[in-house]
């Protein structure tokens, strides 16, 4: 097996089992410990952006190459820093729009409206679960991460909530939380985004 990563290249040919797991395990860790963020790895020509330890787990011995496509994290947490800055305010006028939808009728097309909503609502906290993760590692920017860590227990208390809510078809509480409660949150994530240079 040939590893490939930014840094070398590596032949495992010829290793038994355990000692391939345990050279890829030392080779993953090298990576975290350079704050090398795996977004691909390529095996044998296939991509992976998630899932590929358990197919190299299953697929051990008759893997050929495996090309770990890696990137710093403070690149990636620049860029995340920017994607939330520029899709937060996308994020709160749409809240305004869509709360809307629950004062009236819900049709299906409505619950894709909210669907599509919820998802732009999980890539934020991800994103900032991301973010916050990295600024704690590096020990860098604390005020921030102390806003992030606020924000992650605020959206969790609001979304619970919110599945209480759907649960029992209170659609108008719902409407309510994401005009009003939502967005205030959102508001208030990225004007602390905003003030870090």
């Amino acid at each position: 097996m040939l590893i490939v990563t930014s840094q070398e290249t590596m032949d495992l040919s010829g290793q038994g089992s355990e000692r391939l797991i345990a050279s890829l395990n030392e080779i993953f860790k090298s990576l975290y410990d350079r704050f090398e963020i795996v977004q691909e790895v390529l095996i044998d020509g296939v991509s992976f952006r998630e899932g590929y330890n358990e197919f190299l787990l299953e697929n051990l011995n008759n893997i050929k190459r495996v090309e770990i496509k890696t990137v710093h994290a403070d690149i990636l947490a620049k860029e995340i820093l920017e994607e939330l800055r520029n899709y937060l305010p996308r994020l709160i006028r749409a809240c305004d729009s869509i709360s809307d939808l629950f004062y009236g009728e819900m049709k299906q097309e409505h619950w894709t409206y909210f669907s599509q909503l919820s998802e732009g609502i999980e890539w934020v906290c991800q994103s900032t679960y991301t973010l916050r993760h990295h600024l704690e590692r590096v020990g860098t920017h604390p005020q921030l991460s102390a806003a992030l860590t606020n924000f992650e227990a605020i959206i969790k208390e609001q979304l619970t909530q919110l599945v209480t809510e759907l649960q029992n078809g209170d659609y108008t509480a719902i409407g309510d939380r994401i005009k009003y409660e939502l967005p205030e949150m959102f508001q208030l994530l990225l004007n602390h985004l905003s003030s870090e240079g």
